[in-house]
Formats: structure tokens, C-alpha cells, sequence
């Protein structure tokens, strides 16, 4: 087929009726230049169309896996929604609305889809409790922000994705931002940070036995009941009265310190915060106060 010998159309020949066919006349006579077109005999070969510059054949496959509405990547301006087998995306001039689909998707699924709606992301899947798996953290906005601005985030739920919820941000934003999705952690694998995933945790408990305020020697035996290791924090107070926490080992902690908090540290060992009754606080907390 000659692409020249075609009818020209123009975007305000592009009516449609209400089943969605093409009306405008400049539409109807594109049509029948192409239907009236005769098939090439099989033996002729055919000349195969060009590619597009920058546009590899995975790519291409990707994108016909992904579901985008509004004026979508690579034609032009971003999407205002999109969705892939990862995640699905949802933005407005004030907000993103994300569904993670499958958690175990690889991280450039989820990037694709946040540089569909026009923002530039880095997205690093992280090692986490079985809780916190397929949940999405952040994302941080890297670059100046307007004065007064920040960005809000509202997990949501229930919802029928693995993890749903809100993320604002000034409006227009397209700079950079960061994102992290938990992953499933291998055993003993150290978990990511409370501060990385800015995930409230039970700290006062350990798969429901209650730590807090108790001795060192009673929850250590029951964490080796349990089969758990342990790693061991110095809770201690600063000469300006304020407290320090600090990595020591088993040596430097006595079997009647007081336990302050326990948080989890990979699939088989606890990290303990402990120090001496002479620090006020824990004296309280053995107390009940």
C-alpha cells in the first residue's frame, strides 16, 4: 500500500457515532482507501514498516501490556492514568493515586509507570516483614519544592490491590522522586530501616510477648524459647541529659537491665534497647509508671 495514494484526514474529520465509528467525511474516505486496497499475492514480499527511533521491541511489548488514558508517553505530554502488571497510577494537579498490583513485579515495571504520568522515578524494592510486603514507601520528592508545599502520604485500605493509598504534592510537579516497594526478605536477611519505611511497629512486644519494662534475662530466655537471636542496644543518658542508644555487644548488658523496646532485624533475630534502672526512664517502665 502507498501511504501517498491515501485519503488525507483532518482531527475535525474524526466525528464518531455512537457505536463509535467514524462519521466525519475526510474519516470515511480514509477508511475506504485502505479497504479498497488489494492484498499483496503471498509470494510478494512486503517491505516491513520503520521503527521508531528509540523505541526497542521490548519496549514496544510493554507497552501494549499497559493501560494508558489520557495523552500517554511516547507521543507526547503524561498520562493521566496508567497501569501495567505492576501498578496502576491515577494523577490529578494535586494528587497520585497508587494501587500496587503485584509486589513481586521488577522495579522497572513500577518506574515505567510513575514516568508514564510524568514523574521521574527511582524505585528500589527493600527488604521487609511479611507485614509490610507489596507496600510502597515514600516516595521523597528530590529538588526545591515550592515554599509552604510538601507531600502528604495516606496508605488506604481495604482495597482489592496489594497495597492502595494517596500521595499529594505540589501541583506540576515532574522532578524526581524516590520510592521504595517491600519486598519479601530471605531468611536472616536484615530488614530496611523503621526510618526508610516510616512504618509504625509495635515496639512494646515480640510476636506478642510483652518486653517492655521487663529484665533482659526474662525476655532473653524467652526469645531463645522462641528461637530468635538477639541483638543488644546501650540505652544510656548524656552528660546534657538527653539519651544515646548505641550498637554493644551481649557482654555490656546485664541480666537485670530493663528492656525499653524491641524492634524486628531480620526474619530470626530481635533488636533489643536496654540499660540500667539509674536511667529515670526505665526505672519508670519497670515500675508500670
Amino acid at each position: 500500500m502507498n501511504i501517498a495514494d491515501l485519503a488525507r484526514v483532518r482531527n475535525d474529520d474524526l466525528a464518531r457515532d455512537p457505536a463509535g465509528q467514524a462519521t466525519g467525511a475526510g474519516a470515511r474516505a480514509l477508511m475506504e482507501s485502505i479497504m479498497s486496497e488489494e492484498r499483496a499475492p503471498a509470494g510478494r514480499p512486503r517491505r516491513s514498516p520503520p521503527i521508531r527511533r528509540g523505541l526497542t521491541l521490548g519496549a514496544a511489548a510493554g507497552l501494549a501490556a499497559a493501560l494508558v488514558v489520557g495523552v500517554g508517553l511516547p507521543w507526547g505530554g503524561p498520562a493521566t492514568e496508567y497501569a501495567n502488571a505492576a501498578v496502576s497510577l491515577k494523577r490529578t494537579d494535586r494528587y497520585l493515586t497508587v494501587s500496587v498490583t503485584d509486589p513481586d513485579a521488577d522495579a522497572a515495571a513500577f518506574a515505567e509507570a510513575f514516568k508514564a504520568v510524568g514523574l521521574d522515578a527511582t524505585v528500589e524494592k527493600i527488604p521487609v516483614p511479611p507485614r509490610m510486603v507489596g507496600k510502597m514507601f515514600g516516595p521523597d520528592l528530590v529538588g526545591d519544592l515550592p515554599p509552604g508545599t510538601g507531600v502528604t502520604y495516606e496508605p488506604e485500605g481495604p482495597c482489592g490491590s496489594a497495597w492502595c493509598g494517596k500521595v499529594t504534592f505540589p501541583a506540576d510537579y515532574t522532578g524526581k522522586i524516590s520510592v521504595s516497594i517491600g519486598r519479601p526478605a530471605a531468611p536472616g536477611e536484615p530488614y530496611a530501616g523503621l526510618s526508610t519505611v516510616n512504618e509504625a511497629v509495635d515496639t512494646a512486644s515480640v510476636d506478642g510477648y510483652p518486653v517492655k519494662g521487663r529484665t533482659v534475662a526474662e525476655v532473653r530466655a524467652e526469645l531463645a524459647r522462641r528461637g530468635l537471636k538477639i541483638r543488644y542496644f546501650l540505652m544510656e543518658n548524656n552528660a546534657d541529659g538527653s539519651g544515646v542508644s548505641s550498637p554493644v555487644g551481649p557482654d555490656r548488658i546485664k541480666d537485670d537491665y530493663i528492656v525499653a523496646m524491641a524492634t524486628p532485624y531480620s526474619s530470626d533475630t530481635v533488636e533489643l534497647h536496654a540499660g540500667p534502672d539509674s536511667n529515670p526512664f526505665l526505672r519508670d517502665l519497670r515500675r508500670g509508671d
